[in-house]
């Protein structure tokens, strides 16, 4: 497993001053300590260092939430929770996205901080002592996934961006805006590389191997509606025999289903983000804790993780996403809550009390203390229904609050400790719908259906017979509501409706926070409004903001 060393890459970020003023507070060109960064990088040991420092910033944004609220909510799936945090509420409320916001702000600074170690990697492999040519083609072909992985993010989020090719050392003040085509050109010959250059397994967990680097070019494929690129990488990795689907989706989601936890991940994960073994580290993972419902609010509730907090529910599914998406109703003849169970394996409908020190008269460990199921039946409750229950219950309607039910048993919100666990960050699954969608695209209807069943059949509930796709009624709307309940909060639903050109219409048909406010500009983010103030050369902002 990576083994991410705190105080080296604090040095790390320190000495590798980022290009665009994102440098340490104090910038004296005096050499404090007794040894340079030329000097340690120059050595195996300071240059395999700097290896892991480039896959750092991935912290910040996977596991984050920073990543999942700027990918999640104020999408037709997700609506923003509780907090009045501004730097969330982009467009769910009449509040404009600000350029002075932190969410964005956070993945420019934390990215190019992650690609100009990246670079620093690709300019310095020559240079460093005691390494064979070997570990130089694999970690300088690591540095450029990991340099096209982080501009593939800046250029769906912000369009024409700032591209460096070069580490930069000290401070520096112009920038450029590169048209996207360009980016998007570096991003896939960077990925290239990396295929004919990483070697199909890592021995160190979350290192980049070349399924990830094929996994990642199939999405910028499909991107850029190269369709046949995209579905021939994509079968590539599905036809390796590296990767296999799991039987039950809900073990995908078991912190526990690995051989040898806590070790490597399961052979459905093709590449992810890997969790730090060091307890001063265990904030980093907050999934669970930002989509779970704030039950400090109900007494005799307590949800504590180790060093963890209580949760804090930041997102709140939409009507749209229960009723349609995941299907409420029995009765309908397409996918449905019962003959799935990717729902009943991604939501946790009721909790119990298990705090003595709070709970309220007349309650005992282990009774209800708060339902709030989806099924279409109970939605059809009275008010004094409702109110007759020995436990506070929520209808869909009623989930106005803090409380509420969310995606928690997906990330496995429970008491255990966290130990071993990864951000899925590619699998196996989205493989097949890549290649579904790329070859409906392409007009090989057979061909797509049968790959997109291939994921829905493993979804099929016991006692029950799901509907398969038929070639017919394949399209881009059964596609994305297909990736909604399969990667549902993996960081995918703002860019799926983005490169689909349906966020707009889909947002304003099925997210009624959102839909009175979303624009056009809203398709690209603000640039960080002190980036344009440092920027000594003309740095224009996104239209909009």
């Amino acid at each position: 497993m990576l083994k991410y060393r705190n105080i080296i890459i604090i040095s790390l970020m320190c000495v590798s001053l980022f290009m665009l003023k994102l440098a340490c507070a104090d910038l004296s060109e005096e050499l404090v300590g007794g040894i340079s960064a030329e000097q340690y990088y120059s050595n195996v040991d300071g240059f395999k260092d700097l290896t892991v420092a480039m896959y750092e910033p991935l912290f910040k944004y996977y596991g984050r939430e920073n990543g999942s609220i700027i990918t999640e909510t104020g999408t037709d799936i997700f609506k923003y929770g509780s907090g009045a945090r501004e730097f969330m509420n982009h467009y769910n409320s009449a509040l404009n996205p600000s350029s002075t916001g932190r969410g964005f702000r956070n993945i420019w600074i934390y990215f190019y901080r992650g690609i100009n170690l990246a670079n620093s990697v690709i300019d310095r492999a020559d240079d460093a002592e005691g390494i064979t040519e070997e570990e130089k083609t694999r970690w300088i072909a690591e540095a450029r996934f990991l340099r096209a992985h982080y501009y593939h993010i800046l250029v769906l989020q912000f369009g024409d961006v700032h591209l460096t090719l070069e580490e930069t050392i000290g401070v520096e003040t112009e920038s450029n805006r590169t048209s996207e085509d360009e980016v998007w050109a570096v991003i896939k010959e960077d990925l290239e590389f990396a295929i004919d250059n990483l070697p199909e397994e890592q021995s160190d967990i979350g290192r980049a191997t070349a399924n990830a680097a094929r996994h990642n070019l199939a999405y910028v494929h499909l991107i850029r509606e190269n369709w046949q690129e995209a579905a021939d990488f994509a079968i590539e990795i599905i036809d390796s025999g590296l990767h296999e689907l799991l039987d039950n989706y809900a073990d995908v989601w078991d912190p526990y289903n690995s051989p040898g936890f806590p070790g490597p991940w399961h052979e459905e994960v093709i590449w992810g983000r890997p969790k730090n073994q060091d307890v001063r580290r265990a904030s980093n993972f907050q999934e669970s804790r930002n989509f779970g419902p704030r039950v400090r609010t109900l007494a005799g509730v307590q949800q504590v993780r180790p060093r963890r907090g209580q949760t804090t529910s930041r997102y709140k599914v939409t009507r749209f996403a229960l009723e349609e998406i995941f299907g409420n109703d029995p009765n309908n003849d397409s996918v449905n809550m019962w003959n799935d169970t990717r729902y009943h394996s991604t939501f946790k409908e009721v909790y119990f009390y298990n705090d003595e020190s709070s709970l309220p008269s007349g309650a005992a460990i282990g009774d209800t203390a708060f339902y709030a199921p989806a099924a279409v039946h109970y939605q059809e409750l009275t008010d004094d229904e409702v109110a007759a229950k020995p436990y506070m219950f929520l209808r869909i309607e009623d989930r106005r609050s803090q409380l509420y039910a969310g995606p928690v048993d997906k990330f496995r919100h429970r008491d255990e400790k966290p130990w071993g666990r990864v951000i899925q960050v590619y699998r196996l699954a989205e493989t097949y719908l890549i290649a579904a969608e790329a070859l409906m695209m392409l007009g090989n209807l057979g061909e797509a259906a049968e790959y997109f069943n291939v994921v829905r059949k493993r979804a099929e509930a016991p006692g029950y017979e799901i509907p398969l796709i038929t070639p017919a009624d394949l399209n881009i709307d059964e596609i994305l509501d297909e990736r909604a309940r399969e990667l549902f909060g993996e960081y995918r639903r703002w860019y799926d409706l983005k490169r689909t050109g349906t966020l707009l219409e889909r947002v304003r048909a099925h997210n009624p926070d959102a839909s009175p406010n979303i624009q056009e500009h809203h398709l690209l983010r603000p640039i960080p409004q002190d980036h344009i103030d440092r920027t000594t050369s003309d740095y224009p902002q996104n239209p909009g903001y």
